[in-house]
């Protein structure tokens, strides 16, 4: 399996969202899904009016990879993902997207925190623990749906 993690900062949670908007399989953190997605983001970022990046957009791709899982065990490594990386307290809604030959989560995330506490922009970009996090979170879904998955384990 490969994987490729881009972290950017963004300014418009509108755009963003209107980007992804098609994409059905859908998560969230601190959001209703049955009200304005975007209006909520925005409602919080405006506890810092003066930050002009308020949102951080997530994209983690992955490639090669064999078995193929299901969309619920995709959330539940970005869901292991993003409590590893101490992001869980913040507002996001993450997009799942799966073709034959790669699957791709999208996730944007509040970086406002409350009128005094926000995430850094100097944390973006991915590191190798953040990899493992990933890594070791599909190794454990294998583990638990089959002893023979060590075979596949190795190849990783």
């Amino acid at each position: 399996m490969r994987i490729k993690i881009k972290e950017t900062a963004i300014t418009d949670f509108a755009h963003n969202f209107e980007q992804l908007s098609h994409v059905q399989n859908r998560f969230c953190n601190l959001l209703d899904l049955d009200f304005n997605i975007t209006s909520q983001l925005e409602k919080q970022a405006k506890l810092r009016p003066s930050i002009k990046k308020p949102g951080i957009r997530v994209n983690v791709k992955f490639s090669d990879i064999i078995p193929d899982l299901s969309l619920e065990y995709y959330q539940q490594i970005i869901i292991e993902y993003i409590q590893g990386i101490g992001w869980d307290d913040l507002q996001y809604i993450g997009f799942i997207q799966k073709s034959d030959v790669e699957v791709e989560i999208d996730i944007i995330f509040n970086r406002i925190i409350s009128p005094d506490k926000t995430i850094s922009l100097r944390c973006l970009g991915a590191n190798w623990q953040q990899y493992q996090i990933i890594r070791d979170s599909y190794i454990n879904i294998l583990q638990s749906l089959s002893p023979n998955s060590l075979c596949l384990m190795n190849a990783l």
